[in-house]
């Protein structure tokens, strides 16, 4: 993936979370944040590769920890919502 400012979806979606709206978690299977909404959101990138036939505990993938995709983000964060202003989100 590129960065999160060629998707700029993923800050919406983000945003949603963080205020726990119903239509954005009836996306997901689960509601992760069933008591409240979290403070903060990040989203780490990996690179996933088939783990080779036989390994250890059955394991089906290998991850490699490539960095952060996206920084923490908060409720509060006045860079978010200028970027979500900008597109004409809420």
């Amino acid at each position: 993936m590129s960065t999160p400012e060629q998707y700029p979806w993923t800050l919406h979606f983000v945003w949603k979370l963080l205020h726990n709206d119903a239509n954005t978690l009836g996306l997901i299977a689960n509601n992760p944040f069933p008591g409240k909404p979290p403070r903060y959101i990040r989203a780490q990138l990996y690179r996933y590769e088939f783990a080779p036939p036989g390994s250890q505990g059955g394991l089906w993938w290998k991850r490699t920890w490539l960095g952060a995709w996206l920084s923490p983000l908060s409720a509060d964060d006045r860079e978010l919502r200028r970027l979500l202003e900008g597109y004409g989100w809420d």
